[in-house]
């Protein structure tokens, strides 16, 4: 959700920016399913707890190679079994009460990286140019063979990525 906090806070105060990174994020409305799929996600934590909430919405995230997700998938699943279904179901409002981002992206006027991982469904690379299209700023990286959580999955490429882009910005 940091790229829409990001979104939201340029939105609100733009003179309190220099740079923005976005990094898998989108920046569309609920669709009308992600009501229900989403809702679907907040009942598996209230019955059957957080470690069950982990194994069925942490997967579909990932795009990086078996080994690697078989690496960090403990660390995540420790992160989201120290949360309780109530701040995930908080954390599911707020997603669902988003606002279309899109009107928001032309006014960016500053040094702007959109990054995502070659494999990530839910923010897709095409997304990103989608958006890089809209943003007059806007550089493109992809890292290749991560998904929704390239920073997790490549977090050397992630960085080198941010580190070349922050040189330039």
């Amino acid at each position: 959700m940091g790229g829409r906090v990001a979104l939201e806070v340029w939105r609100r105060a733009p003179e309190r920016i220099a740079a923005l990174g976005l990094l898998n994020t989108g920046v569309h409305p609920p669709r009308d399913a992600e009501h229900e799929s989403r809702g679907l996600l907040v009942r598996l934590a209230r019955v059957q707890g957080m470690t069950a909430l982990a194994a069925q919405w942490l997967p579909p995230m990932m795009g990086a190679s078996p080994a690697r997700v078989a690496q960090v998938m403990p660390n995540l699943t420790a992160m989201v079994e120290r949360s309780t279904p109530d701040s995930f179901a908080g954390q599911i409002n707020a997603l669902l009460q988003r606002p279309d981002a899109r009107p928001v992206l032309s006014s960016i006027n500053v040094p702007t990286l959109l990054l995502s991982g070659t494999n990530d469904t839910w923010s897709s690379l095409a997304q990103h140019a989608d958006m890089q299209r809209s943003v007059p700023h806007a550089t493109l990286v992809e890292i290749a063979g991560a998904g929704h959580m390239a920073p997790i999955e490549r977090p050397d490429a992630v960085a080198r990525a941010l580190r070349a882009w922050l040189m330039k910005a």
